[in-house]
């Protein structure tokens, strides 16, 4: 070995020292997504409970709603990716909005789970206006947090390993909120009292709206502070190339003339709203309509523009970043992964609640169900970063995501009182599924390191903005889906508080969206890692070429 191989051998592990970081900053991050799922697993488990049972809306206005509130997320989602990638303060481009939105996030939290005393359609456009807050919130506060994983480090493995503390404290954060949920209503509701209704005597919590809102309360508060740590505790370390810039007028410009941009926003809307409708044929033709009036109508400011801008001759960076996106094959398969995956996690996280209280006729095995879930998941990934070493993370991604959708599809198989084999295959699919979301987030920030070394020039906030995008998508799509289906098998909601019988049809509709339902949503997801091509191989070129332009830049 000659000396210069010792020297370059000496600088790759002090750069690898280097790039470690302290267990005190990834807890710190991790924090992060355990303040974000004290939000977010109440949205999954009890959302639509809350809605029907409490609120006072139906199932099919509720899924509607849910749908509907997503279009701005077309818009929505993007410009806070923009504008974060954007962002320069003293704090870094991502960790400021940790600060900045914690308290508005936290109030806007506990008021969608807030009971007006209004007529119904005082509260339907209640629940529109709070739920769409909440969830532009969400997202203003989440891209720029999922962004920071892929800045904290330039090492995949360390972002593998902070991606592993990122979840084990957001599953802790979802213990909580199946765990404490339930009980915390019925603690803040003024406990239970004993009512006679048609002979049976049955318990009834006495103000579950009280005890939905002060809940969240206290999730919301406990996230704000979550937040506020995750702040002080991290630090962002990969900047962009010193030559990314950026030109408003010039990004003003591309937005207004982009048949493109204009045809992937107006063509999510317009799926978005015929799925809202059902598919009905009358509204199908509407939004045909509306489409093709908005198309041509953005072919006409297209024109404008190119007129009114005709002076601006600087390249646009927003341009390019979503050309990059566009292009970058490892993110789309992502994408659709990501949509498909929570749309068959939300359909049957939303369906849990009604299969225990109706299908199996004990409401009050839900909570420990879903507790027990979470802690195998966790358990599950703790082993990631060694069976990621064994398969590659391509590989296990897909393996882990087939057997869980074999093991949930096993449901359909089983009687009401056949608990103890439910709780089984659940604890097994929690377990296998467990690296999953570790697998996600991480393969995420390697698809902005690749984009990153095919173009020359780093859109993190992008990149990840669209993947909270596909995230809220798959969720909205399936929490939706959980109403229109709750509509279609005829579910009877509560009246005064009081539970109606439920007919047969509409107990095997629970029991379905409980298992081959989401199945086959798990199993399309998987497909979509076909495409996949990042392997680990080029990972480490990657990473390498990546380090060689940063030295040789500095």
């Amino acid at each position: 070995m000659t000396l210069q191989d010792k020297n370059d051998d000496q600088s790759r592990n002090e750069k690898a020292v280097s790039d470690r970081l302290s267990v005190g900053e990834k807890v710190g991050y991790g924090l992060g997504d355990t303040a974000s799922n004290l939000f977010w697993k109440t949205f999954e488990f009890f959302l639509m409970y809350f809605y029907t049972d409490v609120f006072g809306i139906s199932a099919k206005s509720a899924g509607t709603m849910m749908l509907i509130t997503r279009l701005w997320d077309a818009i929505n989602d993007p410009l806070f990716g923009y504008l974060a990638d954007r962002t320069k303060t003293a704090w870094g481009r991502f960790r400021p909005y940790l600060l900045w939105l914690a308290v508005p996030f936290a109030i806007s939290g506990a008021m969608t789970f807030y009971t007006p005393d209004l007529d119904p359609t005082g509260k339907l456009i209640y629940a529109y206006v709070s739920y769409t807050i909440v969830m532009m919130l969400y997202t203003a506060i989440n891209i720029p947090y999922g962004a920071l994983m892929g800045v904290i480090s330039p090492n995949s493995l360390e972002r593998t390993s902070v991606s592993t503390y990122r979840f084990v404290l957001a599953f802790i954060g979802g213990i909580i909120v199946q765990y404490g949920t339930l009980n915390m209503v019925e603690f803040f509701g003024g406990g239970t009292t004993e009512v006679i209704v048609g002979g049976i005597a049955t318990e009834q919590i006495v103000d579950e709206a009280a005890g939905f809102f002060w809940t969240m309360v206290v999730f919301s508060v406990a996230a704000m502070l979550l937040f506020f740590i995750c702040f002080a505790t991290t630090k962002e370390r990969v900047q962009p190339e010193p030559t990314q810039t950026s030109t408003l007028n010039a990004d003003v410009k591309f937005v207004l003339t982009s048949t493109t941009l204009h045809q992937v926003v107006l063509v999510s809307v317009a799926v978005l709203s015929a799925l809202a409708s059902g598919f009905a044929l009358e509204v199908c033709g509407w939004v045909a309509a509306v489409y093709i009036v908005l198309s041509l109508l953005l072919l006409v400011v297209r024109r404008w523009a190119l007129s009114h801008y005709a002076s601006v001759s600087q390249e646009s960076s927003f341009q390019n970043d979503f050309h990059d996106l566009l292009k970058n094959r490892p993110w789309m398969a992502l994408f659709g992964f990501g949509l498909l995956q929570l749309m068959g996690l939300f359909i049957r996280g939303g369906a849990i609640l009604y299969y225990f209280k109706y299908y199996c006729q004990q409401a009050d095995r839900a909570s420990l169900f879903l507790v027990l879930g979470s802690v195998a998941a966790i358990f599950g990934m703790l082993l990631t970063k060694h069976l990621t070493a064994i398969f590659g993370k391509k590989t296990l991604m897909v393996l882990v995501n087939v057997l869980v959708a074999i093991l949930t599809a096993a449901f359909v198989f089983l009687n009401p009182e056949n608990i103890y084999w439910m709780f089984a295959l659940h604890l097994c699919a929690s377990f296998i599924g467990g690296p999953s979301p570790v697998l996600l987030w991480a393969m995420y920030a390697d698809a902005a390191d690749y984009s990153h070394w095919k173009n020359g020039r780093r859109a993190t906030g992008l990149v990840f903005s669209a993947a909270t995008f596909a995230q809220k998508m798959g969720c909205a799509v399936g929490a939706a889906t959980v109403g229109f289906a709750l509509d279609f098998f005829e579910y009877l909601p509560p009246i005064d508080g009081t539970d109606q019988p439920q007919s047969d049809y509409t107990l095997w509709g629970l029991c379905l969206m409980m298992s081959l339902i989401p199945a086959a949503f798990l199993f399309l997801g998987a497909s979509c890692l076909a495409f996949y091509n990042i392997s680990e191989p080029m990972l480490q070129k990657i990473e390498a070429d990546l380090a060689n332009r940063k030295a040789n830049d500095t």
